[in-house]
Order: C-alpha cells, then sequence, then structure tokens
C-alpha cells in the first residue's frame, strides 16, 4: 500500500533536513509524526520515526546535579488525546475534572499544576483522553510543547474572569509561536486542531471580556462555559468530538442482532477494508464483501470494500 503522505509531512520532512539543533530535529520529527497519514502502508515509516524519537531523547537527556532532567511523555489511549493548554490559573484543571472526573488539585493561585494528568472523558459510547498540563509561561518545561505537538488535538482554556485576559493570551501565543505552534489558523506557523473556550463565563463582566477576546483572536469560535453552571460543558464535548474526526464502527456476527458496544474507531473517510485491517490482517486480505447497517434506515445492505463508511455504521463480514 503506497504511503501518500500529505503536503503538511513533506514540510516537515523538509524541515528535519534543514534542522541544525537537538530540540529542532526533535520537534520536527514529532511534526513528522503527527501529519503522517496513519494507514497500512505507513506503519514502517511510522515506526521509524518513533525510533528516532526515542534516540533522540535518550540523547537529549542530561544530567542537572545528581537528577536528570525531567521529561514526560503520555501514552495515547481511548479514541484520542487532546491536550488542555491555557495561562496561569486559567481553570484547566477544574474544566478537565469536571467533565473527566479526574482528581485534580484546584486552587485559585498560579502553577498548581506541575506534571501532566490524563483522564478519560466519556461520550456517547467512547471515551476521549484529556491532558491536564502545566501553564504556558516562561517557564515551562520543554516536554510541554512536545505534549501540545504529539496530541491529536487541543483544547485552549481561556480566562474570562481574568482582568489581565489580553496580556496573558498574548503571551500564551508568544510562547507557543516560539515553539512553531499556533492554536488559531496561521501561514507561518503549525496550527494544531483546536477547540477555544472561554472559561468562567458565569464571572462578573465575562461577556465584555469574551467580546475583547473575540476581536482580538480574529474570525476563530470561542466557545463559552462554565463549571460551576455547566453552561456550554455538553456542547464542549460534541466539539471534541467533532474536532478529532473520527467515526465509530461497529461489527457483528452473521445470525446475531445489532448491538452498539466496543467501536473500531477510525479516522474520517475510512472504508470497509480498513474496518477490515483494523480487526486482523489476515482477515482483511480474506474476506469478500461485507453487509451494512445505519441510522438512515440501512439494514444488510452488500458493500464492497472501497465503501466510505460514516459514524455509527455497523458492518456484517462475509469470508
Amino acid at each position: 500500500m503506497p504511503a501518500n503522505v500529505s503536503p503538511e509531512y513533506k514540510k516537515a520532512e523538509e524541515a528535519h533536513r534543514l534542522a541544525k539543533t537537538p530540540p529542532e530535529r526533535l520537534a520536527t520529527l514529532e511534526e513528522m509524526l503527527a501529519t503522517i497519514p496513519k494507514h497500512k502502508g505507513t506503519e514502517k515509516m511510522q515506526a521509524d520515526i518513533k525510533t528516532r524519537i526515542a534516540k533522540l531523547r535518550k540523547e537529549m537527556t542530561v544530567k542537572k546535579g545528581p537528577r536528570r532532567q525531567e521529561s514526560f511523555h503520555v501514552e495515547k489511549q481511548g479514541a484520542g488525546q487532546v491536550a488542555v493548554v491555557g495561562a496561569p490559573n486559567c481553570g484547566k484543571s477544574a474544566l478537565v475534572a469536571a467533565v473527566t472526573g479526574l482528581p485534580a488539585q484546584v486552587a485559585p493561585w498560579p502553577f498548581t499544576t506541575t506534571q501532566p494528568a490524563a483522564g478519560m472523558m466519556p461520550f456517547d459510547g467512547i471515551q476521549i483522553q484529556l491532558i491536564d498540563t502545566p501553564p504556558v509561561a516562561p517557564d515551562a518545561p520543554p516536554w510541554l510543547y512536545h505534549i501540545i505537538r504529539t496530541a491529536d488535538a487541543e483544547l485552549w482554556v481561556l480566562d474570562l474572569a481574568d482582568d489581565a485576559l489580553l496580556e496573558t493570551t498574548e503571551q500564551v501565543q508568544r510562547l507557543l509561536a516560539e515553539a512553531r505552534i499556533s492554536l488559531v489558523p496561521s501561514e507561518e506557523l503549525r496550527y494544531r486542531k483546536t477547540v477555544r473556550v472561554g472559561a468562567k463565563c458565569d464571572a462578573p463582566e465575562a461577556a465584555d471580556r469574551l467580546a475583547i477576546l473575540r476581536e482580538m483572536l480574529g474570525p476563530v469560535d470561542i466557545l463559552p462555559v462554565s463549571v460551576e453552571t455547566g453552561e456550554g460543558v455538553e456542547e464542549l464535548k460534541l466539539r471534541l468530538f467533532a474536532l478529532l474526526d473520527i467515526i465509530r464502527v461497529y461489527t457483528k456476527r452473521p445470525g446475531h442482532p445489532v448491538e452498539l458496544v466496543d467501536p473500531v474507531i477510525l479516522p474520517t473517510g475510512a472504508t470497509v477494508t480498513d474496518a477490515a485491517y483494523h480487526l486482523h490482517k489476515d482477515f482483511a486480505e480474506k474476506f469478500s464483501f461485507a453487509r451494512l447497517w445505519n441510522d438512515s434506515g440501512v439494514e444488510g445492505l452488500r458493500v464492497e470494500r472501497a465503501h466510505v463508511l460514516t459514524d455509527r455504521d455497523v458492518l456484517e463480514f462475509h469470508v
């Protein structure tokens, strides 16, 4: 199967060729891994990039006195991984705790979160992993930007109770730009798929701050959210699922009823063959056709290997 890499991957590959320092090489390798198409044709390429990243990280590990420099990598779990980012004391931990149940230290002073913490957000039969990260600040650890680059998407929390909201937002954008990251569409920087939320929207004058923030960031959507009142929380879950650009595909055995449990998670645009490969390589090579059920009223329609699937489709494979 051909690799068919994207223009974004080719751009990252060229940047890696020109990189001169280990941090630059690591950043470009991570971007290559994030942008390479995830299918069988790129499995060896993905493995090679992961090996090179691991080797480079090991080489970059230096000693500071008797202790090694800290480094964190959060293994991906669930249907997708979302890094939750923002300025100090913006409400990240409270929001993550509200949607995942993750026990988190929430306090009215900055820098409460010093290490990444992973929680699982239930959504309509699947789990989405949210990573609560340390704040984006001048003394943020380098591994913070690694977590942001390698996540599937980002959740940017902006504090509508902050009197200095414009200044803190400018600082977050500047520090991310130094790491070649942008959370709003950009031609110069690597734009990360992002849901932007205005947290603490129940605070006094929050609506005025939100209007100013929207003017500052331009034509991008900012969802008002309040952990205290629950406003926007369910909509946030919907947007995170949509942002991941994935579909849920269920399978059934011939002669058995449809059960919408334990779906296969695939990228939007995946085919019947992609779903079969997810189950087992040998099976994918042997089956002849599949039958399809979906929410549009289709029941048992015969479909071929190249049929493009949609969210909540049910497949029954026939050898």
